[in-house]
């Protein structure tokens, strides 16, 4: 439900880490936190460092934590910051405030979690949350939503359709949770009474063990032949390879299966969809096709070896060549791409380049001194500040974080590399990009495009400029 966590909640039992059983190894952390969790801690921290140094006191670290849903008394708060604080600044830093709050983000009960925000919508009690309770929260949170909006949350969980949520209900949508809370909600509690669902997605891959298609020798467009399970013996096209899991999906090798209504399709009327079926890349063996006679044959590999990187003008990049194991004299060509860019087409229509054109000043830092923002206003806004404090500049300017000692130490290094001398392009190289972008410009029939272009074009860029500078001063 979109508003969810602006009204926090805290729990009676202490979340917090123990100095004796404290989590130390931050890969734990950063694999078991949420992307949208890791920015919660991030824009709390940013938001309560009033003085933007970096650190935070007693009381922005107290209202940090109750902004993040965890009521620590006063003694445990200033148990943190004793534990961190070795130069008695009686400060915290992001690092450790992010260490500490991801620790107890993992120690939290999720089901216990559940439950109270569950008490919380439904306030008469009743063990159901209707449209009626839902009015009243939204009301009470500042939150404009209209009821088709509210209704649509109570249809998110109402799996028979009368018009409520229960508890049992709202418990059961967990793709939010890390690996470790589904595995403990799961144990607990069935989360749907559709077994069809269950195991409906296979396991994720961990990142070191994921391959590009290239790779893995199979890409979109090739005939594979499944060697394993309910459909094997088939000969079907891929229409897609998943890196993350390491699965491929033919064309029609479907089933049947029961999709709760939380992920139903616009349109969608029934449980019943036909899904394709996701086979592991391990039970197919990649097939060629050849025409002999007027009849097609295929040629099935047992194994594929890839060799000899060579660039294919169809796919504008280096790939591998492939091979039957054993029959290195048989290779087994990449299907053509789905979508082929032709050499000079343009590939952003002529209509919106214009809306799209825009350079880049800077990356990650506003082009605006912090000083001038009161200056640059508008002096006679009804809503103007005299003078802007630390984090109003700093929302305008963003936010940089204290770097930690990993990123100081990777920063040192880098500048202490030497630094690569700007090399003058051959006649060539040249002769070869000017007939490029010739033969790209050609294309261009749009005489408003033209004139844009010829706009551009005049205009002074600084950064080629000292670039250039820099070229024609190592030819001196």
């Amino acid at each position: 439900m979109s508003f969810i966590g602006r009204e926090r909640i805290s729990s009676n039992h202490s979340v917090t880490p123990q100095k004796n059983n404290r989590v130390n190894n931050n890969t734990i952390i950063k694999n078991e936190l949420l992307d949208e969790q890791k920015a919660e801690i991030r824009e709390a921290f940013q938001m309560f460092d009033m003085n933007g140094d970096g650190c935070l006191d007693y009381h922005e670290l107290k209202v940090a934590f109750r902004s993040l849903g965890f009521d620590l008394s006063k003694k445990e708060v200033l148990d943190i910051i004793k534990e961190y604080d070795m130069d008695d600044s009686r400060l915290i830093t992001y690092d450790n405030f992010y260490k500490t709050v991801g620790e107890m983000i993992i120690r939290r009960d999720p089901i216990e979690e559940i439950r109270r925000a569950f008490k919380l919508f439904d306030v008469d009690g009743t063990g159901s949350i209707s449209l009626r309770n839902l009015r009243k929260v939204s009301k009470d949170l500042g939150e404009n939503l209209t009821d088709e909006e509210l209704q649509a949350m109570i249809d998110e969980f109402d799996f028979d359709e009368d018009g409520e949520s229960t508890k049992n209900r709202f418990m059961r949508d967990i793709s939010k949770y890390t690996e470790s809370h589904k595995k403990e909600i799961i144990k607990m509690k069935q989360i749907t009474s559709m077994p069809t669902f269950q195991n409906f997605f296979p396991d994720k891959l961990p990142r070191s063990k994921q391959k590009t298609q290239f790779e893995a020798g199979i890409i979109e467009g090739d005939f594979a032949y499944i060697s394993q399970g309910k459909h094997k013996g088939k000969i079907a096209q891929v229409l897609n390879y998943s890196t993350e899991y390491d699965t491929v999906a033919l064309s029609n090798i479907t089933s049947q299966k029961l999709l709760p209504k939380t992920f139903w399709p616009e349109g969608q009327t029934s449980h019943v969809m036909e899904f394709p079926d996701f086979i592991p890349r391990k039970d197919i063996k990649v097939a060629g096709k050849e025409k002999v006679d007027e009849k097609i044959n295929y040629i099935v590999a047992d194994e594929i070896v890839l060799k000899d990187k060579y660039y294919d003008e169809r796919y504008k990049k280096w790939i591998p060549r492939r091979f039957i194991k054993h029959h290195e004299n048989i290779e087994i060509p990449w299907p053509n791409p789905s979508n082929v860019l032709e050499d000079n087409e343009l590939s952003t229509p002529e209509e919106i380049v214009m809306e799209k054109t825009f350079e880049f000043q800077s990356i990650g830092k506003s082009p605006i001194p912090s000083d001038c923002l009161n200056e640059l206003r508008n002096p006679y806004s009804k809503y103007k500040i005299k003078k802007l404090d630390g984090l109003q500049v700093s929302k305008l300017n963003g936010v940089e974080m204290p770097m930690t000692k990993e990123q100081k130490i990777w920063k040192l290094k880098q500048e202490e590399k030497p630094k690569k001398e700007l090399v003058p392009l051959s006649d060539d190289i040249k002769e070869f990009i000017g007939e490029k972008m010739a033969n790209h410009l050609n294309k261009i029939e749009s005489p408003e495009l033209k004139l844009h272009l010829e706009h551009l074009s005049k205009l002074r860029n600084r950064d080629f400029e000292n670039t250039m500078k820099k070229i024609n001063g190592n030819n001196l």
